[in-house]
């Protein structure tokens, strides 16, 4: 229990279904969604296409997507919704032009869209009600308007200077020159009628129509690669999860391209170490944590890529051997200094949780990368373009190299923890680009080893260490920043919170759901 005479919020608690969320019109579309007779994918998808109109800055349709779901008690499936890069764009191609860096507002920054195909692909195999209502509230929303929210509007202010820079995105995004305030109403017209495109002809509404022709035509005269052919391309993968066990539960992540295997290292690293032994909020915990951040992203940077590219074996990276030498790189009272883990970008994204009256479950996150993506919006569609292609490096023999229809490493990941039987527990989520796996090893302690409710979980101070500096919130107590810089620890207090998050418990002992939204952000968990 939260102590009352500290700031906080309060668990949410619910038995018929519970949706978690950053924005309160996406968590409110959902849960209306759940009502209706719509299943958690229902809701799901309702509630990210609330968000990719209502949260322009962290998501939309120009984007990716992951998930893990878990219906009809059958085992947990991975969806991975991220796209593929244009066929052209090889690494001779860059050369050839003598483009050394993928820069953020570049066309070629924009890989193909994935999250639509995934949204209805995901529908098609286990949706309940007509995609037409799933889809209704964004439409609604994207053509009658929507309150800015706090978050968001200062998102919006950070990223002005991208949005003037294209013609479409300037006249659409900006109110005489200027960024949209918070309480301000936001309408996006032709994203409404892309949306009621999108939810009569589904997957060829996007990816084989004049919605296709518009947006190819978009980047092309900006000197982009893409092809009709490419956004034909675009494929949904459903998989296995990837999992490894922790005190007699397992986590279950999305194989790679997404990061979900950086998580489980670094858990089992926890683990290994024994962390639980210190307390939630000591010197140890924090310093521990970073040198595990910044020896899995050596090996992540280093190592890890699209698997239909590079052959990945995922049970060595998690063997007790590999795990052990990882940690026997670390000193409780001296820095490791990692050269090779600096990451190609560090961008943003939304992340939420649905859970039904069946208890079925959807882990589901969605980015169009950094602060309004590619700051490049279609001519016709009011579509804003993702700039996901930054996270590629431009490097010979390297396994995230960009190639012809490779998927770029990504940042964004959906959590799901289950008991050995696979049921679900918890369904969570931690936002913040590069912050994810260690935002989501930092969630996991909290609530499985210091016993911690998710909405406390949620709320404990942040530290995340990337590219040799410790970024830490204002939150953590001053004598453990001190003696982290003491021993060596570059410090940086963030003038913003690190990442955001939300998480639905299932309590199956006493049929009850359990919701948590972070305060980071502007959303909040419903439940009925």
């Amino acid at each position: 229990m939260r102590k009352l005479s500290y700031p906080g919020r309060s668990n949410v608690l619910a038995q018929n279904g519970m949706v978690a969320t950053s924005n309160p019109l996406s968590s409110m579309a959902g849960i209306n969604v759940l009502q209706k007779g719509g299943n958690a994918v229902d809701a799901a998808i309702a509630a990210s296409a609330v968000q990719a109109v209502v949260c322009p800055s962290a998501t939309g349709i120009g984007g990716d997507c992951f998930a893990i779901i878990s219906m009809n008690g059958k085992k947990p499936i991975a969806v991975n919704g991220s796209g593929i890069a244009p066929k052209k764009a090889n690494l001779q191609f860059y050369r050839d032009n003598k483009i050394k860096s993928i820069g953020l507002t570049s066309p070629h920054s924009v890989t193909i869209p994935g999250a639509v195909h995934a949204w209805c692909a995901m529908h098609e195999k286990f949706g309940r009600i007509d995609f037409k209502e799933v889809l209704s509230s964004a439409e609604n929303f994207a053509r009658n308007g929507f309150p800015v929210h706090e978050v968001e509007a200062i998102a919006w202010k950070e990223n002005e200077k991208k949005l003037k820079k294209n013609p479409n995105s300037k006249k659409l995004f900006l109110n005489r020159n200027i960024s949209y305030d918070y309480g301000e109403v936001f309408k996006n017209i032709p994203l409404a009628n892309t949306l009621r495109v999108i939810s009569k002809n589904k997957i060829k509404g996007f990816y084989k129509s004049e919605i296709t022709k518009d947006m190819v035509k978009t980047l092309n005269k900006l000197g982009g690669l893409h092809t009709e052919e490419d956004f034909y391309n675009q494929k949904t993968l459903f998989s296995k999860t990837i999992t490894n066990s922790y005190r007699n539960l397992k986590i279950h992540q999305c194989p790679l391209n997404s990061p979900g295997l950086v998580v489980l290292m670094m858990m089992a690293m926890i683990e290994k170490l024994n962390i639980k032994k210190y307390n939630h909020s000591s010197f140890e915990r924090y310093h521990l944590q970073a040198e595990i951040s910044k020896i899995c992203f050596e090996v992540k940077e280093k190592i890890f890529g699209d698997p239909n590219f590079n052959n990945i074996n995922i049970k060595y990276y998690l063997s007790d051997k590999y795990i052990s030498s990882l940690c026997s790189r670390i000193n409780k009272n001296k820095i490791y200094s990692s050269k090779k883990s600096y990451v190609t970008s560090h961008p943003e994204t939304i992340y939420l949780s649905v859970v039904d009256r069946d208890l079925n479950s959807v882990s589901f996150i969605n980015s169009i990368c950094h602060g309004f993506g590619s700051g490049i919006t279609s001519n016709k569609t009011g579509i804003l373009f993702q700039n996901r292609g930054v996270n590629f490096r431009l490097e010979d023999n390297h396994p995230n190299s960009i190639d012809s229809q490779k998927r770029p490493l990504h940042t964004i990941i959906p959590g799901l923890i289950t008991n050995k039987n696979d049921e679900t527990l918890y369904s969570y989520g931690v936002m913040g680009g590069q912050y994810q796996p260690i935002g989501q090893s930092h969630f996991i302690q909290n609530i499985i080893d210091y016993n911690m409710s998710v909405q406390e979980g949620l709320d404990l101070p942040r530290a995340f260490a990337l590219d040799g500096i410790l970024n830490v919130e204002n939150s953590l107590n001053d004598k453990i920043v001190k003696k982290l810089g003491k021993i060596g620890h570059k410090i940086k207090i963030n003038k913003n919170a690190i990442g955001g998050g939300q998480c639905i418990k299932i309590d199956r002992k006493n049929g009850v759901l359990i919701g948590g939204s972070d305060p980071r952000k502007d959303g909040m968990a419903i439940g009925y």
